[in-house]
């Protein structure tokens, strides 16, 4: 709900049905404008529609968003709306308008202007983004940058003595990882710069491109499987010094997954990155695919898309091929969302593709673990013979194939080619489907009909290699839906989300060949 005044009256914007996730879903609107007595009846009514009609059988379908997918719009409003007409009146609804004032914040301190002499250098490089006018005069609100996230008990309670003794006794927790305190008195800024760079948490470049946004990716997630925080932390010390780079890259956002489930919000980053793995020479190697062309702001009003995976240990030096092409091509004013549109994704992955290279083990081991693990992410090599040779580099050579059709499918979609999109993101996936089952059947044909018969034979319910305890199942459905029905709608939105869709197969794909070499490593010793 996004707050509304339509002729004096106040009200919200509804949207409803949104969400990142494996497969982000833009929020349709419900009503342009609810009265403020509204929202709460509307809202059990959207409850009880989505109570009665939700996904019940697959949990991981349970999600509003599916339910309004499936319906469409117009029809979940005309439930929606015919529910609301026959629920009771209930006085709770606008019970409380007349209490709206009880959790305002109120300051502790009397406003004062900001000081304009005698301020220090590390100060003003910290206020230079982290302290902000407030919309009533004489306070400021200083933003709290918090690296990945994270304080310790200690920075905690000094937080909490500074909200109480300069603002409002509350502070703000944002989307970006970061804290947020109201109401202080702009005069009081640089004493409250003091009070946090006593603790450690006076760091400067709030909400910029070295203010990035990680979730727990493999340190504590059962489902990560590249290290996020390990990534993120590096490119901290890569673009620290915010100060020396060009406004328009300074100001760019930096979010990063450790899988697909979009947690660390890279779906919406100018530069986004989501964990993946891939196997050179029977070790696996973590990477990270690319998500560029993400919009955080407009309430996140566009989604990247994923163009190509990079070594872990790559990403860094990815990104400042990015920035520097950026600073250095960007016109004036240009976001970075439409300097990729203006130049094109081609030329953006040819920034990066000499950079999708994996060294020789024996040449530099480093590319084979992961950001602070020193351990080796690897699954041991395979055995030898010329017949698994045969099939490893077949399915190598499949997978890619399907990386490639995915991109041009992007490329199809940014020119409008809504079928041909559709057409490309289907192929990649019986091209990789097909690489799999290759190993079963050494003489499968190119018909869709034996391809999908022999994955679903072999891959799901013969060994059942393609499947896993978390997403396999979910990924297969995909692959056996778009292959029979294709895209849910021939528009835009359609192929958007058949590309999503066909990426995550092919994701799930390469998860599989490295269960199945793991397999022949387990039968042969």
């Amino acid at each position: 709900a996004l707050a509304r005044v339509k002729d004096g009256k106040r009200g919200f914007k509804l949207v409803v049905g949104g969400g990142l996730g494996a497969v982000p879903y833009v929020a349709p609107t419900f009503s342009e404008f609810l009265p403020e007595e509204e929202l709460f009846p509307v809202m059990q009514a959207i409850c009880r529609i989505f109570g009665q009609m939700g996904e019940k059988a697959n949990r991981s379908r349970a999600r509003i968003k599916f339910l309004v997918k499936r319906l469409g719009i117009e029809k979940f409003s005309e439930l929606v709306n015919t529910e609301r007409k026959n629920l009771r009146p209930d006085p709770r609804w606008t019970a409380f308008l007349s209490s709206l004032q009880a959790t305002d914040e109120t300051p502790s301190r009397p406003a004062s202007p900001a000081k304009a002499s005698g301020l220090s250098n590390e100060y003003q490089t910290f206020a230079k983004h982290n302290v902000r006018p407030q919309a009533q005069e004489g306070y400021s609100v200083v933003l709290v940058k918090l690296p990945l996230g994270d304080f310790t008990p200690l920075q905690g309670r000094a937080l909490a003595d500074i909200a109480k003794e300069f603002g409002p006794d509350s502070v703000r927790f944002t989307a970006d990882q970061n804290v947020i305190v109201r109401w202080i008195p702009s005069g009081d800024t640089p004493a409250v710069f003091d009070r946090l760079k006593a603790v450690g948490l006076a760091e400067p470049g709030a909400e910029t491109i070295s203010d990035i946004t990680s979730c727990p990716g493999t340190d504590t997630c059962k489902l990560g499987i590249s290290a996020s925080r390990g990534v993120a932390g590096e490119l901290r010390k890569h673009l620290s010094v915010v100060t020396e780079r060009k406004e328009s890259v300074e100001n760019l956002t930096i979010k990063c997954s450790g899988c697909f489930n979009s947690c660390g919000q890279h779906h919406v980053a100018d530069i986004g990155f989501l964990g993946v793995s891939r196997t050179v020479s029977g070790r696996r190697v973590p990477h990270f695919q690319l998500v560029v062309g993400g919009e955080w702001t407009n309430n996140a009003g566009n989604y990247g898309l994923a163009i190509g995976a990079v070594p872990s240990k790559n990403v860094p030096a990815a990104v400042e091929a990015l920035t520097k092409a950026f600073a250095e091509g960007g016109l004036s004013g240009e976001k970075f969302r439409d300097w990729v549109e203006r130049i094109g994704k081609r030329e953006v992955k040819q920034l990066i593709t000499p950079l999708t290279e994996v060294p020789p083990y024996e040449l530099d081991p480093s590319f084979y673990a992961d950001w602070g693990d020193p351990r080796e992410y690897t699954i041991g090599d395979i055995g030898v013979g010329e017949c698994a040779g045969e099939v490893v580099g077949f399915v190598d050579m499949g997978l890619s194939h399907a990386e490639r059709e995915l991109f041009e499918a992007q490329l199809a979609l940014d020119e409008k080619d809504v079928k041909k999109a559709a057409q490309l993101g289907t192929k990649a996936m019986l091209h990789a489907a097909r690489a799999l089952a290759r190993e079963y059947n050494p003489n499968i044909s190119e018909d869709v009909q034996e391809i999908v018969s022999e994955f679903r034979k072999h891959l799901v319910e013969g060994e059942g290699h393609f499947l896993d305890k978390y997403v396999g199942d979910k990924f297969a459905s995909f692959f056996f839906r778009i292959t029979s029905d294709g895209p849910r709608n021939d528009q835009a939105d359609g192929a958007r989300e058949l590309i999503e869709e066909a990426q995550l197969f092919v994701e799930a794909s390469h998860s599989c060949y490295q269960r199945m070499q793991a397999s022949k490593v387990s039968a042969a010793e």
